[in-house]
């Protein structure tokens, strides 16, 4: 019984092989497709950390002091000045054209109101649209202006007589020490790009067993798949997603191989561990597709329900915005999606190294969605022997 299962297993891969080296399109989507959205996402961000984000400057006092504020403003590494201007207007009309991130006005008498300690005021204009952005723009200004007002401070403590043990106190009254403990420099590979290649990697496991099982009942080919496993439905659909299984496993391993072995970003957690993440999410993306694929027994209509369901994935991962500060709906919508539960295993085993026992749960919840195999395998089994009656066979 055994072999016999297997015979038809390996009968209906072998077609599938066939079919996928047939198809330009499908030996794309399954070969090196994801590979190369995956090197184009890390090479938009590659770069890590954003440098020289453009900022304008309206200096009405040019003074000594005031040329020495954009100076620091400019030193900052994520900061640049790239313009000087003579207005507010003019540097709204930048921003809005999108070639400044932030105007910085300083006030006409700014070293003389600095000096009689009078406390003059230099407004920073940015925009929050870009969210990111905005606070980059936000927090490097912030440190600026910062280190420039304890320059000053240490300046007139000296000038009326202090000792540098008097300037400590005045510029740091307070000694803080924040220490960040995962992605300590603030990198956007790690932060962004480790989770969007997933998120497209989900999305091209769902893709390739909608086209795969679609294509089958658009070309009206289906009998002859179901020939090749002797009529026997549980063989043709394990023979069919085998190779879409194993190259989707191959591809999870290249990604996690480039960024935890090729850039060496930190990695404290257990490779073995990964992998069956890695297998069980794809068997999670494939049973959906699947599952998908039969409430309509249509290639278009699923590839279109297919895309609503994955492509806002990216969204609900709670990488870029708090879950838990999420709307009840986007709760539950995340908690559809198997891409989010792989995302806390793989940022848990990652980052935390977490055990078996603390993956557990999350890996039962990336499992569950499997089960959707059965109800799929069932409507497909209805739907042939609803042919066949229809045919009279």
């Amino acid at each position: 019984m055994m072999r016999l299962f297997i015979t038809q297993i390996k009968a209906v891969w072998q077609r599938e092989n066939q079919l996928i080296l047939a198809s330009k399109w499908q030996l794309s989507l399954v070969t090196w497709l994801p590979l190369a959205c995956m090197l184009l996402v890390y090479a938009i961000f590659s770069q890590g950390i954003p440098r020289d984000l453009a900022v304008a400057v309206v200096d009405q006092d040019h003074s000594r002091l005031s040329r020495s504020l954009v100076r620091y403003i400019d030193a900052n590494p994520a900061l640049a000045v790239t313009a000087q201007l003579t207005s507010l207007a003019e540097g709204k009309a930048l921003m809005q054209r999108g070639e400044v991130y932030a105007v910085v006005h300083i006030p006409r008498a700014f070293e003389k109101q600095t000096y009689l300690a009078m406390t003059p005021e230099v407004s920073t204009f940015y925009n929050a649209q870009y969210v990111l952005i905005g606070k980059l723009v936000s927090s490097n200004m912030a440190k600026a202006f910062a280190t420039f007002t304890a320059q000053i401070d240490a300046v007139k403590t000296l000038a009326s007589g202090g000792n540098l043990a008097l300037i400590k106190g005045v510029v740091a009254p307070i000694s803080t020490q924040v220490n960040p403990l995962y992605n300590v420099s603030t990198n956007y590979v790690p932060f962004l790009v480790t989770a969007a290649v997933p998120a497209l990697w989900q999305i091209f496991i769902l893709v390739s067993v909608l086209l795969a099982f679609g294509l089958e009942y658009k070309n009206n080919t289906q009998n002859s798949w179901f020939q090749r496993a002797d009529g026997a439905v549980v063989s043709a659909v394990i023979g069919k997603l085998l190779p879409y299984t194993l190259l989707s496993v191959v591809h999870g391993l290249l990604f996690l191989s480039f960024f935890y072995g090729y850039l060496s970003m930190p990695m404290h957690g257990n490779w073995g561990y990964l992998l069956l993440i890695l297998v069980t999410a794809v068997l999670a993306g494939q049973a959906i597709a699947l599952f998908i694929f039969t409430l309509t027994m249509n290639l278009t209509q699923a590839i279109s329900m297919g895309a609503a369901y994955s492509a806002p994935a990216f969204a609900f991962i709670g990488v870029t915005f708090p879950a838990e500060s999420m709307p009840q709906l986007a709760q539950i919508w995340r908690a559809l999606l198997p891409i989010t539960h792989y995302m806390q295993l793989q940022i848990g085993q990652v980052n935390y190294g977490q055990d078996f026992m603390t993956l557990l749960p999350q890996l039962t919840s990336l499992g569950v969605f499997t089960l959707t195999f059965v109800v799929a395998i069932f409507r497909l089994k209805r739907h042939r022997d609803s042919a066949l009656l229809a045919d009279g066979v």
